[in-house]
């Protein structure tokens, strides 16, 4: 990503990565490795924290859906932290809302446990979860 290294802080297995303020075709391939980098890591928990993130478009989307697929392929959940960021209605319009855990804020999924217990079925999504199931993109 141009500019700064990104912030990622860690709470025990818990990675927290703040995203840029836009994520477009010219950068979503940055914001996809980079979140596939915290994946490698193993983490039981990645939120892409998008409260700053004033732009997100179809490439943006796409890095999003790709990490999630690879998140949940290595028993990892990802979550959105999206505050009152314009982003917030872009999930809704593609329905990501529904397939990705979605937070006010970036604090609040961390301190939210996840259903069913670290690296464990039963989070939104995963099989065996009392919670919504989803689609496999």
């Amino acid at each position: 990503m141009t500019g700064a290294d990104p912030a990622i802080s860690w709470s025990g297995r818990h990675a927290v990565v703040i995203m840029p303020s836009e994520i477009d075709i010219s950068n979503s391939g940055e914001v996809c490795d980079l979140l596939l980098s915290v994946i490698r890591q193993d983490p039981d928990t990645i939120t892409a924290d998008l409260t700053r993130t004033t732009f997100c478009d179809s490439a943006g989307i796409h890095a999003i859906v790709r990490v999630n697929r690879q998140a949940r392929s290595r028993g990892a959940e990802l979550r959105l932290a999206v505050g009152g960021s314009r982003v917030a209605r872009v999930l809704e319009l593609t329905g990501l809302d529904r397939i990705i855990p979605v937070y006010p804020s970036a604090a609040e999924s961390r301190d939210t446990p996840r259903p069913g217990g670290p690296g464990r079925p039963g989070g939104p999504g995963r099989p065996g979860g009392a919670g919504r199931t989803s689609p496999a993109w």
